[in-house]
């Protein structure tokens, strides 16, 4: 399973009220660039200010847009996707997510006093952590991307005569197309990332196996009875995380693996 992925360039700044919202408040773009008249006793604006509150509401209106095609694309995928990344089988009996483990290879570091190469390096990009509930795909790919009701600006903010409307029409379509290719360059991010955590878990898994990395040290203390005049606690249990995995320098400790 593929998910197409578009990465574009522009950025935008941000600068609207935002709330947040469901899909019924994503609306297209005619609605904004139509937007209702307002009365002509308001002050005019510049044509500077016009075009940027007009980009303003393109982009979030684009970027709304885009993310909830994202979220269909992603909700027909569920399946696949629940079968793909399974965090609950990654986390220990102790209760914590594994480290995230990254891999490069053909790693070559040169100055101008020596060039220095590997097969291959690993390295810890995030430690172990204890967890409530394991993480799922959409704590990732949903992250920035969800639904949000987007307000037009004060009445003395809106176009007044033919030539301000222009403005804001050209301002609102550049937004508008800004906002979409920001919503694919968080989703390109989002899906990166989990990429990288779900491997890299696995790849700490198989590193342990191999013993090239040490488990995290976890101590754990338990009382029959805690606390104050205020609260009362039965059957105590501390975990702590006394020493985070580290790798095994020492090669002799490793075991071979069948392939």
């Amino acid at each position: 399973m593929k998910l197409k992925l578009i990465v574009l360039l522009r950025l935008p700044l941000l600068a609207a009220n935002v709330a947040r919202a469901d899909d019924s408040d994503v609306k297209g773009l005619d609605y904004y660039m139509d937007p209702p008249s307002q009365s002509d006793d308001e002050a005019d604006v510049t044509g500077s200010m016009l075009n940027d509150a007009a980009h303003t509401i393109g982009f979030r209106g684009g970027k709304a847009e885009r993310a909830k095609e994202i979220r269909a694309a992603l909700e027909n995928q569920r399946s696949n996707l629940d079968y793909m990344y399974s965090f609950q089988p990654l986390i220990s009996s102790e209760g914590y997510l594994p480290p995230v483990i990254a891999e490069a290879k053909d790693v070559a570091h040169i100055t101008n006093e020596q060039i220095r190469t590997a097969n291959r390096a690993y390295d810890i990009v995030v430690p172990a952590r204890f967890v409530s509930n394991p993480p799922t795909w959409k704590s990732y790919l949903l992250t920035g991307l969800m639904a949000q009701r987007i307000e037009l600006p004060e009445p003395a903010a809106m176009p007044k005569d033919g030539k301000q409307r222009d403005i804001w029409k050209k301002a609102v379509a550049l937004g508008w197309s800004d906002g979409r290719q920001k919503a694919d360059e968080i989703f390109t991010a989002n899906f990166n990332r989990l990429t990288r955590d779900y491997t890299g878990m696995l790849r700490y898994s198989t590193l342990l196996q191999q013993g090239m990395i040490k488990a995290p040290v976890i101590t754990q203390q338990q009382q029959t009875v805690t606390g104050d005049k205020n609260r009362l606690m039965l059957g105590d249990k501390t975990k702590r995380m006394k020493q985070q995995a580290e790798f095994d320098i020492n090669k002799r400790s490793w075991k071979p693996t069948i392939r």
